[in-house]
């Protein structure tokens, strides 16, 4: 049986907070990062497309393979209903390919990217929880141009943690490190800050059918409290479910950090946005509910904020 029988195939996000180094134009360096988004997607559609081919044709291979065996055992040629005997043991080989293999699309199966941007007003426990965000996120390097946003987040969303596998051969050996977008796009970057997060809970409106109109979204990192992991993430379910209701947010999805990879708060709720005024409104709905495991970290004590306006992909 697949590994993915177990337990849930994972759909991981893998997302970098970067910014430019002092002297690169903000619109040269977005345009740097919708290109390396596109090329990509491109790459990674590409490698399934060649997969899938490898796939087919090695059932082809096999089920020929196992005909000459047969037929040599049997010491009388297969030779009546020969296409039918092919198209028998492809089938299986196929079938067979499908129970122990993870499931496609391979590399990224879609991304995007935007700047963080600040709220014009809201109340103390807000601004809070957006200067928390602005300590957590602090790139190492040179201070932001002026006139820049404080930081870009870029993030791919991969099946299955084989994939990140996939990405990786993607950047680094299909677009490559220097001549191609990912090498622009890294020599006028200051170093980047990753992650790799689990999804854990989806909530409203299709996320991935919704990004395309989004104005952008709000990501609420937080961690934990002093519960089992199972028991924390039943308990936020609803409270999510129950937020998103007439708040102007029309999706969210709750993140988990894979272990090990990546620095901050465990938990990255995001929020997709449909105008940057919604922001107060949401994260008031999450922490306000009476059964809320986020009634303290939302109100800006442990947890931090992110809000971001997208630029990729562009709206529909």
């Amino acid at each position: 049986m697949s590994v993915y029988t177990a337990f849930p195939l994972p759909v991981v996000t893998y997302s970098i907070l970067h910014r430019p180094m002092p002297g690169i134009p903000r619109q040269e360096y977005e345009e740097s990062i919708v290109e390396m988004h596109r090329r990509v997607e491109e790459e990674s559609a590409r490698f399934s497309e060649q997969h899938a081919k490898f796939l087919a044709e090695l059932s082809v291979r096999q089920a020929q393979n196992l005909r000459g065996s047969l037929s040599e055992f049997l010491e009388t040629p297969i030779r009546s209903d020969d296409a039918e005997v092919r198209r028998i043991f492809r089938e299986a080989f196929d079938e067979h390919r499908g129970l122990v293999s993870e499931g496609g699309p391979n590399g990224a199966i879609l991304s995007w990217a935007g700047y963080a941007v600040p709220l014009a007003a809201g109340p103390a426990w807000l601004k809070k929880l957006e200067a928390n965000g602005r300590r957590a996120r602090r790139v190492p390097g040179p201070d932001v141009p002026k006139g820049n946003p404080e930081v870009y987040e870029s993030v791919y969303v991969v099946r299955g943690g084989l994939n990140l596998d996939v990405l990786e051969h993607v950047v680094r050996d299909r677009l490559g490190i220097y001549a191609s977008p990912h090498g622009k796009h890294v020599a006028q970057a200051a170093p980047f800050v990753v992650a790799a997060h689990n999804l854990v809970h989806a909530s409203g409106a299709d996320f991935w059918k919704s990004l395309p109109s989004a104005w952008g979204e709000a990501v609420l990192f937080f961690d934990k409290p002093s519960v089992p992991y199972d028991q924390f993430r039943t308990s936020l379910a609803p409270v999510i479910d129950r937020a998103l209701s007439g708040s102007g947010a029309p999706s969210a999805m709750l993140w988990q950090r894979k272990l090990g990879l990546g620095r901050g708060s465990e938990f990255a709720l995001r929020l997709l946005l449909a105008a940057r005024e919604d922001v107060p409104g949401v994260i008031d709905r999450l922490r306000s509910a009476n059964d809320s495991p986020l009634a303290g970290p939302a109100s800006g004590a442990d947890a931090s904020l992110l809000v971001k306006e997208f630029f990729h992909p562009r709206s529909s």
